[in-house]
């Protein structure tokens, strides 16, 4: 598919589908809207009102254009609120235009950028280029039967001349092209997610990453069980030690051409449980069901990789990924297990199915050796996360500082869901333990707490650290304007702005 700037008037494209946006309230309709709706003497609008259109997100309504004009249908896609149109708004808006018009064959689609007031342009831009993407991606990989190629194969972005005023086609070109390669990223990481266990073990993580490194021109290195002995890696492998399948420490690296010393150094570090059974604390069968996603964390990281090389900032990133599978056998690590960490921190191992905070543990004690200025872990960690926040809002947790200002900023960028919850000191209690330095579960109370409080003991004093217990979202329950049920691909972007964050770039100059 290949999307490109569109400057002439949009109504005259000669493309199958037009996108345009129609708000939820009084706003009214956009001007692309209600210059078409003119020209058709009011049929557009009351196409709208026959099929009960209220501009919320997600809804859409398909229109046949009258033969003579260059394009044969229009969709319209619902806004939302004029008030809460934000960037993922139109991430949304192109989303769902982009599947409507795949469902309905077309292969070209001129779609409208509706600005906003307070709004940036080149970050709507850049928002309407992720959602184009996002909102076409299909996981076919697996299938060998009905599969059709993806029709829609042009879009032209459609840009009005007030609302770019002041811009440079280069400052526009390059936010649809960043925009792209962000989705690319989040693509990726959906991809891992979706695959079966079967299929994506840690050695074929591992791989999988390796062409990534290879195609994006990252630093790669990935350690076996006999290296992370060597490394004192006990957690990481005690989770594994009950699979046939090895465990596996990967470490993507991106270095910025012509940076000195001076950058800033940022650590992804993510959870990559390719199938969580539980260990010996087995989970039930329903449990299981949806737990080839226990990786999601280091989808997000690998994807977050792709993107970074692509963009080229001016900070050095690190990506980490503790990959292995937490299967029962008669090898496998046993409730009561005292285990030494990397670290050298000890841990009474009372649920095996506690086990994502155990690989994180030793992960982080690798990426600190790297010496960070900035480290951030991601994982599917808790399902009290969930209990908590609901399936679509992601757990954000560190200290005030640098980290907080930093990850805030990028966070309120990408518009993904995050809530900031507190390191509470007085519940690090529940996790002591009477026969090591730390157990690896506290009570029922505060699941996601202390899970966060865990994985601080293995944060050296003073870092600049973020822990994102990302179990909700990770994973879509049903289609959505951006993407089919299945995995989201949810911390990619918030990382990128991260990393462009740290790297002093911002988002372009508005007029």
């Amino acid at each position: 598919m290949k999307l490109s700037l569109y400057s002439d008037d949009l109504l005259h494209a000669p493309v199958d589908v037009i996108a345009l946006g129609a708000f939820a309230d009084a706003e009214g309709p956009t001007p692309t809207f209600a210059a078409l709706d003119q020209s058709l003497d009011g049929a557009l609008a009351q196409a709208c009102k026959d099929e009960d259109f209220k501009g919320k997100p997600g809804q859409h309504v398909v229109f046949n254009l009258p033969p003579g004009r260059p394009a044969r249908r229009v969709v319209v896609c619902g806004l939302g609120p004029g008030r809460e149109y934000g960037l993922d708004a139109t991430r949304s808006y192109a989303g769902c235009a982009a599947r409507a018009a795949a469902k309905v064959g077309a292969q070209s689609m001129a779609i409208d950028v509706v600005p906003a007031d307070g709004a940036p342009i080149l970050g709507r831009v850049q928002a309407l280029a992720e959602g184009v993407w996002l909102g076409s991606y299909r996981f076919d990989e697996l299938r060998t039967r009905d599969v059709k190629p993806l029709s829609l194969q042009t879009v032209h972005v459609g840009l009005d001349a007030k609302a770019v005023a002041g811009l440079t086609g280069a400052n526009l070109k390059s936010a649809l092209e960043r925009g792209e390669k962000v989705a690319e990223g989040v693509r990726l990481a959906r991809d891992l997610t979706n695959l079966p266990p079967n299929v994506l073990h840690p050695v074929e993580l591992a791989d999988r990453a390796r062409k990534v490194a290879r195609s994006y021109d990252l630093g790669f290195k990935v350690l076996t069980p006999k290296e992370m002995e060597r490394q004192n890696m006990h957690l990481h492998l005690g989770v594994g030690q009950g699979s046939r399948n090895e465990p596996r420490l990967i470490h993507l690296t991106y270095e910025p051409t012509g940076a000195g010393e001076d950058v800033p150094v940022l650590a992804f570090v993510g959870k990559g449980i390719t199938f969580d059974a539980g260990g010996l604390s087995l989970k039930t069968g329903e449990g299981m069901v949806e737990m080839k996603i226990d990786m999601g964390g280091a989808a997000a990281v690998l994807g977050a990789m792709q993107a970074v090389a692509a963009l080229k900032p001016r900070v050095r990133v690190h990506g980490i990924i503790g990959a292995a599978e937490n299967m029962p056998d008669g090898n496998a690590i046993r409730p009561g297990d005292v285990i030494k960490s990397k670290k050298g921190i000890t841990v009474e191992i009372l649920n095996t199915d506690a086990e994502g905070r155990l690989v994180l543990a030793d992960a982080l004690a690798y990426a600190q050796e790297l010496r960070p200025t900035h480290v951030v872990d991601l994982a599917t960690l808790t399902g009290a996360c969930m209990v908590a926040l609901g399936r679509s809002r992601a757990a954000a947790y560190y200290e005030d500082g640098p980290m907080a200002q930093a990850f805030e900023a990028a966070w309120n960028r990408s518009e993904e869901l995050f809530w900031r919850m507190p390191l509470s000191a007085e519940l690090r209690e529940v996790l002591k333990s009477e026969v090591a330095d730390i157990k690896n579960i506290g009570d029922r109370w505060g699941g996601s707490i202390t899970a966060a409080l865990f994985l601080k003991e293995f944060v050296d004093e003073g870092m600049s650290w973020a822990h994102l217990d990302i179990a909700g979202p990770v994973f879509a329950q049903s289609e959505g304007p951006v993407g089919p049920k299945g995995g989201t691909g949810f911390g990619v972007r918030t990382l990128v702005e991260l990393a462009r964050e740290l790297s002093g770039e911002v988002p372009g100059t508005e007029p």
